[in-house]
């Protein structure tokens, strides 16, 4: 087992077949080997089976400094909320005179 095949924070399945194995076509074998669907939620440091490398130089880019992580989330801001609307009728309760 190498730390490749370790679930890291924000990585995606196909973040881990691409890290492992160099090309995503890799992806339903992976799948097969880990007893898994490709796209179930992998839990941070759960361990994966991966099938053989079939592309050395996209393995070789990654290292424990550098690591595919697609499945990180975006925190959107709430939207402010509305004013609210005063309503006035004419001509008693309205703030200007003419």
């Amino acid at each position: 087992m190498t730390d490749k095949n370790i679930v890291y924070q924000g990585q995606s399945f196909f973040d881990k077949v691409i890290e492992c194995t160099g090309d995503v076509e890799n992806a339903f074998a992976m799948a097969l080997l880990n007893g898994i669907n490709v796209t179930d939620h992998l839990e941070i440091g759960q361990v994966l089976k991966s099938p053989a490398v079939t592309k050395n130089q996209i393995v070789n880019i990654f290292n424990t400094k550098n690591r595919p992580a697609s499945a990180l989330s975006v925190l959107t801001p709430e939207p402010e909320p509305e004013p609210e609307l005063t309503a006035y009728e004419f001509p008693g309760e309205f703030p200007y005179s003419f």
